[in-house]
C-alpha cells in the first residue's frame, strides 16, 4: 500500500505560483504512525510513503519517527518499504541527509534553477538561491540521482530552457517541469507559444546530453516516450487505489486534491478504509472525459488524471484548456526527440527500450 502523509499545511517560503492555504495545521506523530500501521495491514510485499506539505521538513521529528517505524515493520514482517520527499531544501543538513540514505528516503528539490529568485522567496520576499547553494552540494553528494522539480509562470516561461541547462550543469541528471496551472496564471496564445520554444530547445539539450556519462534526464518527455513505447497510458490515475492520502487529522481521501472534501473521505487511521466508497470513487473515476473523444493522442495525455481535473475545474472529468493544450504542445516534441534518438542509433535510447515496436 502506498500512502501520502500531509505533514502540514505550513511552509517557511511564499512562493509566487503556490495554490497552497498554508497554515499551522500538521499531523500528530501518533497520527502519522497509525497510518503506517494501516497500511501495513493490507498484506502487500511493497509499501510506500510520501512525506508530504507544506514544507515537509517543517515536520522533521515526525519524518524521522515514520521512516524509523516503518523500517522496523518491514524488517520485522519481512517486506519492503520506500519513501519519497518533495522539500524546498532550506531546512536540509547533513545529518538530515545521512539518516535518509539509511532509511532509503528519497529527496526531490524543488528548484526553478535561474527562476529561483524571481518565484521562490521567503515569507517576507527575500531570495533563496544563494541559501540553497551549499545545501545543493550536499544533496548531490548524498542522492547524486536526486531529481529537480521546476515550476515555471507566464511571466519566466521565456527562461526555462536555459534553467534547465543550469540545473543540468549545476549537477541534477533527472529534471521535471511543471507549469503553474492556476487558473488565474493568464497563460495565452504568446505564452503557449514561448512554452513551445521552451520545450524545443530542451529537446535539443536532452538529445545532446542523452548518451553522455552522465545523461540529462528530462522526466517530462521520458515518461511520453516511455507510454508510447511500452503501450501503456502515461499516468495510469487508479484514482483511491493507488496512493490514498492521509489528511492532518487521519482522515483519508482518494488522491491529494480531493482532501478534506467530505464527498470523497473514504475512512480515516483509527477504522480503516472504506473499501465500498474506495471502490465507488474508483470506478467513478473510469467514465470518459466527454471533451476528449476522438482525439489523436486521448491514450497519451493527463486527461484521465481524475486528481487533476478535480483541482483545476471541480470536475474529475472536466480537462482544463490550459492542460489540453499542454499536452498538445509536450507530446509531438516527445515524438520527435525519440524519433532523432532512434535515427542516430543512440546506444542508452535502444537499450532502454530493446523492444522498441519500430525496430
Amino acid at each position: 500500500m502506498n500512502f501520502t502523509l500531509h505533514l502540514t499545511a505550513d511552509c517557511n517560503l511564499a512562493c509566487r505560483y503556490c495554490y497552497e492555504t498554508h497554515s499551522k495545521r500538521r499531523m500528530t506523530e501518533e497520527t502519522a504512525l497509525k497510518a503506517v500501521d494501516l497500511a501495513f495491514t493490507f498484506g502487500h510485499e511493497k509499501n510506500g510513503f510520501s512525506l508530504f506539505g507544506g514544507e515537509p521538513m517543517l515536520e522533521r521529528a515526525t519524518v524521522e519517527s515514520v521512516c524509523r517505524y516503518a523500517c522496523e515493520k518491514a524488517k520485522a514482517t519481512g517486506t519492503e518499504v520506500r519513501f519519497k520527499m518533495t522539500t524546498n531544501g532550506t531546512l536540509l543538513d547533513e545529518p538530515f541527509l545521512r539518516f535518509a540514505n539509511e532509511h532509503g528516503l528519497e529527496i526531490a528539490l524543488s528548484h526553478d534553477g535561474l527562476l529561483q529568485d524571481a518565484q521562490r522567496v521567503t515569507r517576507d520576499g527575500k531570495p533563496t538561491m544563494e541559501r540553497l547553494e551549499p545545501i545543493v552540494d550536499l544533496l548531490l553528494r548524498y542522492q547524486p540521482n536526486a531529481v529537480a522539480m521546476q515550476t515555471v509562470m507566464p511571466s519566466t516561461v521565456e527562461r526555462m530552457a536555459e534553467s534547465v541547462e543550469w540545473l543540468y550543469r549545476r549537477g541534477f541528471s533527472r529534471i521535471n517541469t511543471a507549469i503553474d496551472y492556476r487558473p488565474d496564471a493568464d497563460w495565452d496564445d504568446a505564452s503557449m507559444a514561448g512554452l513551445r520554444e521552451q520545450y524545443a530547445q530542451i529537446a535539443d539539450l536532452s538529445e545532446r546530453h542523452f548518451d553522455d556519462a552522465r545523461p540529462l534526464q528530462y522526466l517530462n518527455f521520458l515518461s511520453k516516450i516511455s507510454a508510447y513505447l511500452n503501450d501503456r497510458p502515461c499516468i495510469e490515475c487508479k484514482l483511491g487505489m493507488r496512493q490514498p492520502s492521509v489528511a492532518p487529522d487521519g482522515s483519508i481521501y482518494p488522491c491529494n486534491q480531493f482532501l478534506d472534501d467530505p464527498e470523497y473521505r473514504m475512512g480515516d487511521v483509527e477504522t480503516g478504509i472504506d473499501r465500498e466508497k474506495q471502490r465507488a470513487i474508483y470506478r467513478m473515476s473510469l467514465d470518459p472525459e466527454p471533451d476528449c473523444e476522438g482525439c489523436a493522442i486521448a491514450d497519451r495525455c493527463r486527461h484521465h488524471c481524475a486528481c487533476l481535473n478535480y483541482s483545476l475545474t471541480g470536475r474529475m472529468h472536466e480537462v482544463a484548456p490550459v492542460q489540453c493544450e499542454h499536452e498538445r504542445i509536450l507530446i509531438p516534441i516527445a515524438d520527435g526527440l525519440a524519433a532523432h534518438l532512434y535515427a542516430r542509433k543512440s546506444a542508452r535510447f535502444l537499450h532502454n527500450y530493446e523492444d522498441d515496436p519500430l525496430d
